[in-house]
């Protein structure tokens, strides 16, 4: 009898242990809406920021290389969306670019009627974990090819975007609509352009940030 009593017990403080977790874990999502520990852990949140920082650098230097009259790009934080078992889980980026005069310029939204797509973890960076829990890290090439740079800490050369149609598109139509000036695609690039990387990760949309 006293057997069955202590795991009654046992089993009651177990069930009451889990509910004071379940209901700080809410009651910290009600104080901060942009918490995003109940869709990533804590070593998920250390794989996404490795893995966006990698990509933040991968577009930093593709327009640092391929275009001139550029003073700043500034990123934004990674922003999440889904993981809550009615909508898939989603992790995106867009950045802003300066021209020699700070004319800003959001890379990533729409400009007139066509919107430009933000950068993200299902066609840019894929991010996982092994059988071993190692991070798996890999980026997009411009031959569209995945690449995996599970194993460096800053972007290998062999992952430099060598053309992005992506990027290429969207700075074309924001030179068009005259939202920056004098920034255009050469061989001079911009060698010391400020670059302000973003490593944040919160719950709600890029265009917050704008």
């Amino acid at each position: 009898m006293k057997k069955k009593l202590f795991k009654l017990a046992l089993v009651l403080a177990i069930l009451f242990a889990a509910s004071m977790l379940y209901l700080n874990k809410k009651m910290e999502e009600q104080k901060d809406p942009y918490n995003v520990s109940s869709v990533l852990d804590d070593k998920g949140v250390k794989l996404y920021k490795r893995g966006f920082r990698l990509l933040e650098e991968q577009l930093a230097t593709y327009i640092k290389e391929h275009y001139s009259g550029v003073s700043k790009i500034e990123f934004s934080p990674i922003f999440v969306q889904g993981g809550d078992g009615q909508t898939l889980f989603s992790a995106n980026i867009v950045f802003s670019i300066y021209d020699k005069n700070q004319n800003k310029a959001y890379v990533g939204g729409a400009i007139g009627d066509i919107t430009y797509p933000t950068y993200d973890n299902v066609w840019d960076v894929r991010m996982d974990f092994n059988g071993l829990d190692e991070e798996i890290i890999e980026l997009r090439t411009s031959d569209k090819k995945l690449i995996d740079v599970s194993d460096f800490q800053h972007l290998p050369p062999e992952a430099k975007l060598k053309v992005s149609d992506k990027v290429d598109e969207n700075l074309e139509a924001l030179i068009q609509d005259k939202q920056i000036e004098g920034i255009k695609k050469d061989a001079k690039g911009s060698a010391n352009s400020d670059v302000v990387y973003n490593d944040e990760i919160k719950k709600g949309d890029e265009r917050e940030w704008r």
